[in-house]
């Protein structure tokens, strides 16, 4: 009796065996055309953008010598403060205060006192958008490029007024960075009518950004240059015979002349950048300063010289984009001669700070800001070759 028992279990787990396998193998294969199915439909979906093919040029080695040559200069940065996340720019009043915005639309000031010790910030201001460029006028006016809001000017009360947010009767989609003449005419940058950061725009690899001018006399708004690929920081030179205005996705600087006989004409300052560059500053000594928000990204090298990689990318969803594009754990910054010579590059390859956007020299400090994506809070290091 037990001898038959046995053998009834054995042979009914003997059937069973073939159907339990063979409703799994039926699974498996419908799960395969379905993903077989959604891949067909997800690459004959047409694409949101007809990309320009570009062969980006080799970047720079960090491994020659050189002055790009990796080094740890920004590795032993000091934090200033903490409280604004995303310093996108740093600025700094007649009396040696700093002031910078955060992307939650606060702007902060963080007092120095006379030994250069940075004290509590303080809030400022709240613009309800998100500051960049910020830099004070003659008159002590803070005048702010607001991604959301515009071109701005807050008086040292607080009080915000807006100077301009449209340009021959369109609006100013992207107001990003910005420099003072000292006639008080406002030069900055309208990064994209895309109207926000996307990586579309990167794919499609077209210029959609713009350099504006500013006049307060007349308290006009004009176009000086369209065609820029992501127009970022801007600074003038120091006998302000020109104006540079960074291109990030090409990896340049573009100087636009305002006086002598290219007036009105623009040429590159600089190509072939390391990196995305971001915000330019100018020091006493008539050089630049130049944040790189982010190393290259050989991916996205790779995609500008394949349209076809660029359209089936941007058909992704923004949330599944946002990783490809995002900075690479290298802090870096680069100082050029009023030239466009570079004569140095300043690294922190161990990626304690990175996702750097502005590099200012101030009393013997360089300044370090950031912005999302990045590291958090303001940080200096001592200004030592």
């Amino acid at each position: 009796m037990p001898n038959t028992q046995v053998r009834s279990v054995k042979s009914t787990e003997g059937v069973n065996r073939p159907k339990r396998s063979l409703r799994a193998g039926t699974w498996v294969l419908s799960l395969l055309a379905v993903l077989v199915l959604g891949l067909l439909v997800f690459l004959f979906l047409p694409s949101p953008i007809e990309p320009t093919k570009w062969s980006a040029p080799t970047a720079p080695s960090f491994e020659e010598e050189g002055p790009w040559k990796q080094n740890n200069k920004l590795s032993s940065a000091q934090l200033v403060t903490d409280a604004p996340q995303f310093p996108e720019f740093i600025s700094f009043d007649k009396e040696g205060q700093l002031y910078t915005g955060d992307s939650n639309g606060v702007i902060y000031k963080v007092p120095l006192d006379a030994k250069g010790n940075p004290q509590k910030a303080q809030v400022f201001a709240d613009t309800k958008g998100t500051p960049n460029g910020l830099i004070f006028d003659a008159n002590g006016n803070l005048i702010v490029t607001d991604v959301k809001k515009g071109l701005l000017s807050i008086n040292p009360s607080g009080s915000i007024e807006v100077l301009a947010n449209q340009v021959d009767g369109n609006p100013i989609y992207l107001a990003n960075e910005l420099d003072i003449a000292k006639d008080g005419v406002i030069y900055f940058s309208d990064t994209s009518n895309y109207g926000s950061v996307t990586f579309k725009e990167i794919a499609e690899n077209k210029p959609h950004g713009r350099l504006l001018k500013y006049d307060p006399m007349t308290k006009q708004t004009s176009v000086l240059l369209e065609g820029l690929y992501f127009a970022n920081g801007v600074a003038l030179s120091a006998d302000e015979d020109f104006v540079l205005v960074a291109e990030s996705y090409h990896y340049q600087l573009t100087r636009y002349w305002l006086k002598g006989p290219k007036k009105g004409t623009s040429d590159i300052f600089v190509d072939n950048l390391a990196g995305f560059p971001d915000n330019i500053t100018r020091d006493e000594q008539g050089h630049f300063w130049v944040g790189i928000f982010t190393t290259r990204i050989p991916f996205v090298d790779q995609m500008h010289s394949s349209p076809w990689l660029a359209s089936t990318m941007a058909k992704l969803p923004e949330s599944l984009l946002s990783g490809a594009s995002a900075p690479v754990k290298h802090g870096l910054a680069v100082e050029l001669s009023s030239q466009g010579e570079l004569i140095g590059s300043w690294h922190d390859p161990e990626g304690k700070l990175y996702g750097v956007t502005t590099a200012a020299s101030h009393n013997g400090y360089l300044y370090i800001g950031t912005a999302p994506g990045g590291s958090l809070g303001v940080h200096r290091v001592l200004l030592t070759k």
